[in-house]
């Protein structure tokens, strides 16, 4: 899976994308929340499903592949 769908998903969500970070292309931030940084190439679902709860984004808008 790629991050650019997370993040795609993120800014729906009302998250902006900070431009890139050490190792992380994308850093999503949201006003009073913790920046969430994103990799290009995820490694697998699990880890795409931990990024995904931590931008509390609803079960309903993942992936079908990360469900």
């Amino acid at each position: 899976m790629r991050g650019r769908e997370i993040v795609q998903i993120a800014l729906l969500h009302g998250w902006a994308d900070d431009g890139p970070g050490a190792n992380h292309p994308y850093i999503l931030k949201r006003a009073g929340r913790r920046p969430v940084p994103v990799r290009d190439r995820l490694e697998n679902r699990f880890e795409a499903q931990g990024i995904l709860k931590q931008l509390e984004i609803p079960k309903a808008d993942w992936p079908e592949k990360c469900k």
